[in-house]
């Protein structure tokens, strides 16, 4: 296989493999760490845009920091637990739910086993020792971690595990509705709850494990991929449900009791769900959550409760459905970037981020839609980085390219200009040329006649690079045709004008002005065509701009161009410029202008024209420094000695 059609081979195979990349981590879920970030960040926003329904069955009722400091020591004595039960009993509570391990037998057990059995809608945990990182359709458990004694499950209404499944992150945002243990499968304690509370038997439960549960005919439950439920967290703890203290409402029926006034009125607890558990600050009950980094169990049960009640659950969308929306924002952010330039491209890629992260908090709050936000914001910026960067490598073998051939255009553009000034007897000549871009537009030619007659001309052709040095070529090859002995300058522009008018359809045009040095006449005739004045510096009259009374520039219109005579003596000094030395601006916009060269010119006149030069050069570039000049200089200076 050669080297091209390997280069065809990878061209081929590395865009469907970028993609399937991009596709595969998405698919596979391989930066979750992330994702679920996002999620709790759509927790935190929903708390404020949205009003999220919360029922009023539910209350807690918390072993806080006061219950332990007034009752000693958790775990309590049981006989306080039986004291509860009998109080929010008698006063009409509907379920009571105990977040509380009873695994081990205690001194006053006989107490709160009648006070189970009385009341008779007792909800007692367990837990299971569980391996969360099995990935099972169902999560199954191996043996118990804290199984509830036996005399106690007899009598209670019903036991279920409080076992909740860490996401990678290490916070709880999960609940295994089911746990397999052996043959059977066994309820989270507060579902069970809620099932009995709704009047849902668990003969109309149905579970299609990583899909959905079904309660009855009107509740669908949506479970991730191992049948574990996405709590729906309301806010952060103790803000959307009524808290009692345990040991307020143990004071407020022995109050009841003595005939005495309550501190809680325990009528508040009819027909209500209560949540009893642990809160107080060091207990093992507390967990990372999208709001705290402390977030009682009890929350959870209460979180269960409201979602089953008000049939408002998180559901992640599906694998399937992620990925397409990847596809789709990255095809639409690729579309977009490959039209646009990178800047703004970058304001397509920022634009589209954030409408997305707006849609994305949109369905989460209102339709409790859980999308994939980190995956396309990802997807989006790897399109925008690899086009971006693959249209700075285009240009930048384009601009390379464009380089060489710019390299190839300066080296033909530097063989129509002279490689050597002409040695004439009693001329000093002396010329200098210095583009703004690697090619330019200026010209300049000496055409010998013979010992004693020599032609100058110098030109500006309008514009810059390619296009002027082309057509500079061009004029001056036509220039060599034209200019001859017997031709007067202002004939010599006049033919070269016809020319240039008749077949360049570049639009562009010439300014020139046209020179004869007669040596043994001691004449010097010229004509101008649109270009500057000529300095003249001679002993006599001083320092005078030479130009003519008409003459327009060439290739643009047909018109006269006229001639001028000067004598020439020694020690006469000669100046042709263009307008990029004249024109030069400094940092306040001036221009260097023809009083400033005439000054240096003045300055230096007992200099050779070469010296000249370079001191024209060195102010203009103290003037307007290099990197900043914005059009081509060109310079001949001729001393007549």
């Amino acid at each position: 296989m050669g080297f091209k059609t390997f280069k065809r081979v990878l061209k081929f195979f590395i865009p469907p493999i970028i993609i399937l990349s991009i596709a595969s981590v998405s698919y596979l879920r391989a930066l979750d760490n992330y994702e679920l970030g996002a999620l709790d960040f759509r927790f935190r926003v929903r708390s404020v845009i949205a009003k999220i329904p919360v029922t009023d069955k539910v209350t807690m009722i918390e072993i806080g920091e006061d219950s332990i400091k007034k009752l000693g020591r958790f775990p309590f004595d049981r006989s306080y637990h039986a004291i509860l039960i009998k109080a929010l009993s008698e006063f009409g509570a509907k379920a009571i739910v105990f977040d509380i391990f009873f695994s081990e037998p205690q001194e006053h057990d006989r107490e709160l086993e009648d006070a189970i059995r009385k009341a008779g809608n007792v909800y007692l945990p367990f837990a299971f020792d569980i391996d969360v990182k099995k990935r099972d359709r169902v999560i199954s458990a191996d043996d118990y971690l804290a199984k509830c004694l036996e005399n106690f499950a007899l009598l209670a209404k019903g036991t279920g595990h409080i076992n909740i499944v860490p996401d990678i992150d290490g916070k709880f945002r999960r609940i295994p509705l089911y746990i397999r243990y052996g043959n059977g499968l066994y309820p989270y304690l507060s579902f069970l709850a809620s099932c009995d509370y709704l009047g849902i038997p668990e003969k109309d439960i149905k579970i299609l494990p990583g899909k959905y549960l079904l309660c009855g005919k009107e509740l669908k439950i949506p479970l991730d991929d191992s049948s574990n439920m996405i709590v729906n967290f309301i806010g952060k703890w103790g803000g959307a449900y009524k808290h009692y203290s345990y040991v307020d409402v143990l004071q407020s029926y022995f109050a009841y009791i003595a005939g005495q006034k309550a501190t809680l009125d325990l009528n508040e607890f009819k027909d209500k769900i209560c949540i009893v558990g642990l809160t107080a600050a060091g207990t093992g009950d507390l967990h990372p959550s999208p709001f705290e980094v402390l977030y009682p169990g009890v929350g959870i049960h209460a979180d269960l409760f409201n979602s089953m009640m008000n049939k408002k659950f998180i559901i992640r969308s599906s694998r399937d459905i992620n990925l397409l929306i990847l596809l789709i924002l990255s095809l639409l952010m690729l579309l977009m970037i490959l039209k646009t330039k990178p800047i703004k491209g970058l304001l397509a890629l920022v634009t589209s981020v954030l409408f997305f992260i707006g849609i994305s908090i949109y369905i989460f709050s209102f339709f409790d839609i859980w999308i994939d936000v980190v995956y396309p914001i990802l997807a989006m910026a790897f399109v925008y980085i690899s086009l971006t960067l693959y249209k700075y490598i285009v240009e930048w073998k384009k601009r390379i390219t464009f380089e060489n051939e710019l390299g190839i255009a300066k080296k033909i553009q530097e063989s129509f200009l002279p490689k050597a000034v002409p040695n004439i007897q009693g001329l000093d000549i002396a010329s200098c040329m210095f583009t703004a871009r690697q090619v330019g537009g200026d010209l300049y030619d000496f055409i010998e006649f013979d010992q004693e007659k020599l032609a100058v001309v110098i030109g500006d052709v309008s514009g810059k690079g390619i296009p002027a040095s082309l057509f500079m070529a061009m004029v001056t090859g036509a220039v060599k045709f034209f200019a001859t002995p017997q031709e007067r300058p202002s004939d010599v522009l006049s033919m070269l004008n016809s020319k240039l008018i008749k077949e360049s359809s570049s639009n562009l045009f010439v300014t020139m002005f046209y020179v004869i040095f007669d040596i043994k006449n001691k004449k010097m005739a010229y004509s101008n065509g649109g270009h500057l004045p000529l300095m003249h510096l001679s002993r006599g009259k001083g320092l005078e701009f030479l130009d003519t009374e008409v003459g327009a520039p060439l290739g643009l219109m047909e018109g006269p161009y006229s001639d001028k005579e000067v004598d020439i003596k020694i020690g006469d000094i000669f100046i042709f410029y263009t307008d990029g030395i004249t024109e030069a601006m400094d940092a306040r916009r001036e221009m260097y202008g023809k009083e400033r060269l005439a000054s240096v010119v003045e300055t230096h006149k007992v200099l050779s024209s070469k010296d000249i030069l370079s001191a024209i050069e060195r102010d203009v570039r103290k003037f307007e420094p290099r990197s900043k000049q914005h059009d081509d200089m060109t310079m001949v200076g001729i001393k007549i000695i």
